[in-house]
């Protein structure tokens, strides 16, 4: 006779995932009115943009900043859609479900209730796909025929975008990316809270390299130290670029064994993620002796940064800080290297969201705006003049969220 095998329970359920299940584990930063806030600012804007309905998609890592901001749901792996109507609750489908269990992937993280898994593909025979259960919201909604938009939609997987095109023909398609991104550029109290804790743990890591920069050190060495500095203070670290000697000039590198030589010019690049959350900051410094063209490389780069902070207020125009860096790179001498697609970006749950910071930008700042400013000089096969730190605008001017040393020469 065969041996006789325990039957295995092959369903999403083997692990009760349903919201009382989920209650006890319940995992977010913040009160459920901050969350109900957030749907109803991107309501208002759904109502002035005409839709009925909107599709917020996120990806693994650093592409699931909007659902994150919506739901408080990671995605760590594979693809998640937040099915956000008009009126009513919302429905979050996702197949970033690991071991075909949602309780061992993030689903006590969000708030939403109407949860609906699906399978990661590549992990089973015959996969449930999340497109299928957009389309089941849709139809229970009665929203087959609705003015749908989208949000995330430069990376939306094409075969879940042509599932719900395909059974929704009577439906319309448009992009609400700008409507959703303008609802959320505005930072809560609790919001700036957690990012001037990520920004501390940004320092942390900062600190911990300037420190250790000198003759003999290695690219890894410092990474290393940023590292260990950052990693106890929040949830992962997003990144970390070391780039020394000439090779500092063409700046987002990953670190080397290469050993600091005297006089050589050091840019490090680093950010955290805390609770949905990124950070962004650079410093650049010289390991040894200071020479006369490092110094006035590196004095440009801070003079820009601290310029633009004390003119950055509500109401100042983009373009007219950048005027600003601009104005005093030209004045040191060094206005063909100024970069100009290099002023900063707005940031939050996303790396780069509003205020929008590109190159000529007629955004007005406004208080509550968050954004990364990096005014920068760049030499190739020499290095980079630039200090980057979280700016938050205040009622009356503007505050570095990111507490590090920013002068090191």
């Amino acid at each position: 006779m065969g041996r006789e095998f325990t039957k295995i329970d092959m369903s999403f359920d083997r692990i009760p995932y349903d919201w009382e299940s989920r209650k006890a584990w319940l995992d977010i930063p913040f009160p459920s009115e901050e969350y109900d806030a957030r749907v109803a600012r991107v309501r208002q804007a759904m109502g002035q943009a005409g839709l009925d309905v909107i599709l917020i998609h996120g990806g693994p890592g650093w592409l699931n900043g909007d659902v994150r901001w919506i739901s408080n749901f990671p995605s760590q792996i594979g693809n998640t859609v937040v099915v956000l109507p008009s009126d009513g609750p919302l429905t979050l489908t996702t197949d970033s479900i690991l071991h075909s269990a949602p309780m061992h992937s993030f689903v006590h993280h969000t708030w939403i209730r109407d949860v609906r898994p699906g399978h990661l593909p590549g992990t089973v025979k015959d996969p449930l796909g999340i497109g299928r259960h957009v389309c089941d919201v849709l139809a229970e909604r009665k929203l087959t025929a609705a003015r749908i938009g989208l949000v995330g939609e430069r990376f939306f997987p094409g075969v879940i975008l042509h599932e719900i095109r395909e059974r929704c023909p009577a439906a319309t398609f448009s992009s609400a990316q700008l409507p959703y991104w303008s609802a959320k550029q505005i930072k809560s109290p609790r919001e700036i809270a957690l990012i001037e804790r990520a920004g501390r743990a940004t320092a942390a890591g900062l600190e911990a390299a300037m420190d250790l920069v000198r003759p003999g050190v290695t690219e890894l060495e410092l990474s290393a130290a940023a590292h260990r500095a950052m990693a106890g203070l929040a949830d992962w670290v997003g990144h970390c670029m070391v780039a020394t000697g000439p090779r500092s000039g063409l700046k987002h590198l990953f670190p080397t064994a290469r050993k600091l030589e005297d006089g050589d010019m050091v840019f490090l690049d680093m950010g955290v993620h805390l609770q949905g959350y990124f950070t962004d900051t650079a410093r650049t410094m010289c390991a040894g002796v200071v020479g006369a063209r490092q110094r006035k490389v590196l004095q440009c780069g801070l003079d820009m940064f601290e310029a633009v902070v004390a003119a950055a207020k509500p109401g100042a125009v983009i373009a007219e800080l950048q005027n600003i860096a601009q104005g005093i790179a030209e004045d040191a001498g060094l206005g063909e290297h100024y970069w100009p697609s290099g002023f900063g970006h707005g940031i939050g749950t996303n790396i780069a969201e509003l205020p929008s910071l590109h190159w000529r930008s007629d955004a007005v700042l406004q208080a509550g705006h968050v954004f990364a400013l990096e005014p920068m000089i760049v030499i190739h096969d020499f290095g980079c003049g630039v200090v980057e730190d979280q700016i938050l605008i205040t009622e009356t001017g503007a505050c570095s969220l990111t507490p590090a040393k920013k002068k090191v020469w």
